[in-house]
């Protein structure tokens, strides 16, 4: 339950003060106001006139409430509206006494109208919660438990409608039973004290002891709350009451998965998916998890057992183009994608990947064509900007920079990535004067803006600025000590291009405890390394860098630690592969050549 807003001063203004309009303003007053966040009354039970004929009383007190709300005299305005609620038994007075305690942050005074409230309209859920959450936040967690059992069995009744039927649905089925319980937990998941309410949740649980999905929900609430051994130990006791129940199973795997168990979890997860292979919900479980372990091949292995199993599923043909891309599979993520396409649904992201394949296989023109058609979403303005840096190659840096122009931003954040698109295309030019003058005059407007000052820093190293690059990203990290990126290039810096190898290793060692599977922060750590002698440790993490990314500059740096170390042979090999990616890589042929003599 949030704080309602301001909004709670636009009262209707009283026309008159004449008793001809106090009855329907007894009526029109209450059904007006700030709601709280739950499922308010149709809008028949708001218009319907009260149950009781308001008094004389009843009638001055509810003008005094509502000219008390209009002038923002809301100590005022509750005591009348709750008095309105106590002579005439009217909910919308009681609920309207509890919005304004609400508003004004008087938890005490909440918990008088919310009992009242409750006590006029005892079928009302809203009625019922907003009971349980100030009697959890008055001290008072005993006497909320018969309440969330009420607000339990008015759920299970009446469970929120399925929507119907999709092909594209792969989501756990929780089930009505479960629903009920989770929905408590999200309502006490709210509250601001974690402890209070996973405590009141602990004793509601021990009221439903038998009920597997009792446990389950005070899980996903501990766990949300960051309490993993409570989780682990809830979920454990759901699975003892309902075992291979695949939505805990997926629960307790992410509790691994938190836990730094990533592969713990994935094996549980694997070995659940073959005790239930026709499970779809647990298999894309699954293989999000091989995904987010970067395990690419495993999990596309997973994707197209699914596409098998739910054909012209769009979220799995879209899944497998993507995880096909990663893997470097660009002619088989191409005709995944295209069947997204035909299939009329998520055109948008098939687009926007398809100009990404188009712009690796060299076809400029269909790749911007692909990018034209991504018109809204999170990647509309990354399309736009890829437009524009194919737009230079095809047509001159004069086209591109003014295709940056004429974007239409709708916020300062977009024009600041317009900026920097655009002293990319200036710094690719080698016109560093030139991009250095574009981000001065940005940064002039925003100091302080992490995006600009990094990418002035980058630019910096271009020209030799180390003293520059050293400034900007100093700045970032002093604002943002757990900026990886900050820090990965401050320290890859300094071992790169100074003595400063020592100094160097902190940095990289604080990027690499905040990202730990970052390719080129691995790579960073072999570097910084190799530059101080620990050439065995250097050739393990350059190796564990390349397994995780196929970088030609990732693969410059293993093959000149081979080399050094008598490997010549294998560093050959390795450059190769790296020339295969990119061809054209500066660090890797420039490697090559210091060693080639």
């Amino acid at each position: 339950m949030k704080w309602p807003s301001p909004a709670l001063r636009a009262h209707k203004p009283l026309l008159a003060l004449c008793p001809a309009l106090c009855m329907a303003l007894l009526t029109t007053a209450l059904a007006t106001g700030c709601a709280l966040p739950h499922k308010q009354p149709p809008a028949e039970a708001q218009a319907a006139p009260p149950p009781t004929s308001p008094g004389a009383d009843a009638m001055y007190d509810l003008l005094v409430a509502e000219i008390a709300g209009q002038r923002g005299d809301y100590a005022v305005a509750f005591d009348h509206y709750l008095q309105v609620a106590r002579s005439t038994r009217d909910r919308r007075a009681a609920e309207r006494a509890m919005q304004i305690a609400v508003f004004m942050r008087d938890k005490e005074k909440a918990l008088t109208a919310a009992r009242l409230w409750a006590d006029v309209d005892p079928d009302s859920l809203d009625a019922r919660q907003g009971l349980v959450v100030f009697l959890l936040r008055n001290g008072q967690p005993e006497e909320a438990l018969p309440h969330l059992d009420t607000v339990l069995a008015a759920m299970r009744a009446a469970p929120a409608p399925k929507p119907a039927p999709s092909a594209n649905d792969l989501s756990l089925d929780l089930g009505a039973s479960a629903q009920g319980y989770m929905q408590i937990a999200a309502l006490l998941g709210a509250e601001q004290d974690k402890q209070a309410a996973l405590s009141l949740m602990q004793r509601f649980v021990a009221r439903h002891e038998s009920d597997a999905e009792a446990h389950f929900a005070y899980a996903n609430l501990a766990l949300s709350a960051g309490d993993l051994a409570t989780a682990q130990a809830a979920t454990d006791a759901a699975l003892q009451r309902k075992p291979r129940w695949p939505s805990a199973l997926v629960l307790r795997a992410r509790i691994l998965q938190a836990q730094g168990n990533t592969g713990a979890a994935i094996t549980a997860l694997g070995a659940a998916v073959k005790q239930s292979p026709k499970d779809l919900p647990l298999r894309l479980a699954y293989a999000r998890m091989l995904v987010d372990s970067n395990r690419m091949k495993e999990a596309r292995a997973q994707f197209r057992v699914m596409a098998q199993q739910a054909k012209d599923n769009v979220e799995v043909l879209l899944a497998l183009g993507l995880v096909s891309m990663q893997i470097k599979q660009q002619d088989d993520a191409e005709r995944y994608l295209n069947q997204v396409l035909k299939l009329g649904k998520r055109g948008t992201e098939a687009h926007y990947y398809l100009g990404q394949i188009a712009e690796i296989k060299k076809r400029p023109r269909a790749a911007i064509e692909h990018y034209k058609k991504v018109t809204e979403g999170d990647a509309w303005l990354d399309a736009q900007l890829r437009i524009a840096r194919l737009t230079a190659k095809e047509s001159g840096l004069a086209a591109g920079r003014a295709y940056l122009h004429a974007i239409q931003i709708q916020n300062p954040q977009q024009q600041v990535q317009i900026i920097m698109a655009e002293g990319d295309l200036l710094r690719e030019q080698k016109r560093y004067t030139e991009a250095l003058e574009l981000y001065n005059a940005a940064l002039t407007e925003q100091p302080n803006d992490s995006s600009l000052l990094y990418a002035r820093a980058m630019l910096a190293e271009k020209m030799d600025r180390l003293d520059l690059l050293e400034q900007d990203l100093r700045a970032v990290i002093e604002r943002e000590p757990e900026n990886a990126t900050a820090l990965n290039a401050l320290g890859y810096t300094l071992a790169d291009r100074t003595t400063r190898s020592q100094e160097a290793l902190g940095y990289i060692e604080r990027a690499l405890q905040l990202r730990p599977q970052e390719p080129s922060i691995i790579d960073s750590m072999g570097w910084v390394l190799y530059r101080l002698g620990r050439h065995q440790e250097a050739l393990r993490y350059l190796k564990a860098a390349l397994d995780l990314a196929d970088d030609p500059e990732i693969a410059a740096h293993l093959g000149e630690v081979m080399w050094v170390t008598g490997d010549q042979k294998g560093a050959l090999k390795i450059w190769e592969q790296g020339l295969k990616v990119n061809a054209e890589n500066e660090v890797l042929l420039n490697t090559m050549k210091r060693f080639s003599r």
